[in-house]
């Protein structure tokens, strides 16, 4: 879909890419050009961005973050509906958000402390992992590049949050979930149920979490279009899609 304003059903607008009118034009006359670019799931804005009257939350929220830019692939974020990345970062970027979901998830259900572990990154090209010491090991090819990955992302987290602990919010931990898309996630929908037991309360468990599952889902619709070869993305583009990082955390929460 090419438009100058956002579909209203978020599920039109999975990703979005964000093209000069000449790209545009040109789209519509190249052999099997436009059909390269046609999914359900993806928009194509027209660059420079127009903004007229009352705007959707979604494209006040592009426009808010500076991320208006010809030649830009947004990602959607699976938390947020109306919130988006830049492709080269989402990864890490929503990878973030769901570990502060987490935390707060964790502080809905009475916890005292959640501490990180343990940090795995993988890509087709090896596995790197970051203990709670930041000592790290780097398999494959590109240990170097998946080492400086796997620093920045831990650099940005917060490997201990402490609460004062109380009795679980059982209506609150659930409505995250529900609201921010994660009611799919076993390891935090199975922390919820155990919650649940009164009679004989859970103290302390550890669980390793996947990061990036549900931002993948909305890397795959980026990853399936066939962007015409004179279309300029943004720098970075194509490692993201070749790459296909995938963050998960070993924690341990107490109760």
């Amino acid at each position: 879909m090419i438009t100058d304003l956002l579909p209203s059903d978020p599920a039109s607008r999975r990703a979005i890419l964000i093209l000069q009118q000449h790209d545009i034009e040109r789209c519509a006359y190249e052999p099997g050009a436009a059909q390269a670019l046609l999914d359900e799931e993806v928009c194509v804005l027209q660059f420079p961005v127009r903004a007229q009257g009352a705007l959707s939350a979604a494209l006040q929220n592009i426009l808010d973050a500076g991320l208006a830019r010809a030649g830009s692939v947004l990602v959607q974020s699976p938390y947020d509906p109306d919130s988006y990345e830049d492709a080269v970062l989402a990864p890490q970027r929503y990878a973030l958000t769901k570990h502060m979901y987490f935390s707060k998830f964790c502080q809905h259900l009475g916890a005292k402390k959640v501490s990180i572990e343990e940090i795995d990154l993988r890509t087709r090209e090896g596995r790197w992992t970051s203990n709670v010491e930041g000592k790290r090991l780097g398999i494959g090819a590109q240990a170097t590049v998946g080492n400086e990955l796997l620093e920045k992302f831990r650099t940005q987290m917060n490997l201990q949050d402490e609460f004062e602990g109380g009795p679980p919010d059982i209506d609150a931990a659930e409505r995250l979930l529900r609201r921010r898309g994660l009611w799919a996630d076993p390891s935090m929908r199975t922390l919820l149920e155990m919650r649940c037991d009164t009679a004989n309360p859970l103290v302390e468990r550890r669980l390793v979490l996947s990061l990036s599952s549900e931002t993948q889902n909305n890397l795959n619709v980026v990853g399936r279009l066939k962007i015409p070869a004179f279309v300029k993305l943004s720098s970075g583009y194509d490692r993201v899609v070749s790459e296909q990082c995938e963050y998960t955390q070993t924690a341990l929460v107490q109760f």
